[in-house]
């Protein structure tokens, strides 16, 4: 599902007391993509994922879902269909868990939205199976899990509800190295799967590795928007006026090509990057032992 973000505003407050947050913002987030949205602290990058599924709405301007349009004046009996198309998972969002089993807490949200006991449940279950949970702990209190398996059960309440598009807010913060990489290749497998994946995150290598367009946003407006090839291809004393650290692929893919090395790609791995430069260094080795069969 596209989704629009057409002139808007946003401010805490009104009149003399209001503080302005967002201002002017003009988006297209496409359908089937991860669209991963930077900046620094204090950039308005919460405020805008809130603007997504009305949790705020705008002051000024419009976000249009569909066939659905968010503004200042929307009633609040017209924003279940939004939010149900719209799934937001917080950072830490084992904090929203509240139900006295896991799969109750899972089931919370398909119900809320309409479905049945049993539709609630074969969508509970099969979203915890999707994130990996072991369905031996279905029954448990979601409050007696470890910290892992709670931002599981956490993800998958948003899961079980089937939105067309998922919101993520920093969502690999406080996890292990295991975690954040389960977590990342889940949200792969979700964009595989058709959905729209938004994704808040400082981590510049975790922004590398998974979106296709990435927004970059400072003191409350788009600073720059577009693909991740282009972001990176910028140099590096404009990711320093933003306040941003590049990858450390990039930041090293950077140099060499000061020393002369080209590549024929953007490098996301570590991996990648080695093996074009193993292909130069082949080339040039190539090149030396013809140069010297023919003195």
């Amino acid at each position: 599902m596209v989704i629009d973000i057409e002139g808007v505003d946003f401010a805490y407050g009104a009149g003399k007391q209001s503080v302005p947050v967002l201002k002017d913002i003009n988006l297209t987030i496409k359908e089937g993509q991860i669209t991963a949205i930077i900046g620094q602290t204090g950039s308005g990058k919460s405020t805008l994922v809130q603007q997504l599924n009305a949790l705020l709405k705008p002051s000024k301007g419009q976000v249009v879902i569909g066939a659905h349009k968010i503004s200042k004046n929307t009633k609040e009996k017209y924003l279940a269909p939004i939010r149900s198309a719209v799934g937001m998972v917080f950072q830490f969002p084992e904090s929203q868990l509240f139900a006295a089993t896991v799969l109750e807490d899972v089931m919370y949200g398909p119900k809320n939205f309409g479905a049945s006991e049993e539709e609630a449940k074969k969508a509970a279950v099969q979203a915890l199976k999707q994130v990996g949970f072991d369905d031996r702990l279905i029954d448990q209190s979601p409050f007696n899990l470890s910290g892992g398996q709670m931002r599981r059960v956490a993800l998958a309440g948003v899961l079980a509800m089937n939105p067309d598009t998922m919101v993520f807010d920093e969502p690999a913060a406080g996890l292990d190295p295991q975690g954040q990489a389960e977590l990342l290749a889940l949200l792969k497998d979700l964009r595989e799967a058709g959905k729209t994946i938004v994704l808040i995150s400082h981590q510049m290598e975790q922004v590398l590795a998974l979106a296709d367009q990435v927004i970059v946003m400072k003191a409350g407006q788009v600073e720059a928007n577009e693909t991740t090839a282009e972001l990176f291809a910028r140099p590096k004393d404009w990711f320093a006026d933003q306040h941003l650290d590049l990858p450390e692929t990039i930041a090293f893919q950077k140099e060499l090509a000061k020393a002369g090395f080209t590549f024929d790609h953007l490098a996301k791995t570590i991996e990648d990057l080695a093996d074009q430069l193993k292909g130069q260094l082949d080339l040039a080795k190539l090149s030396k032992e013809e140069v010297s069969a023919h003195e």
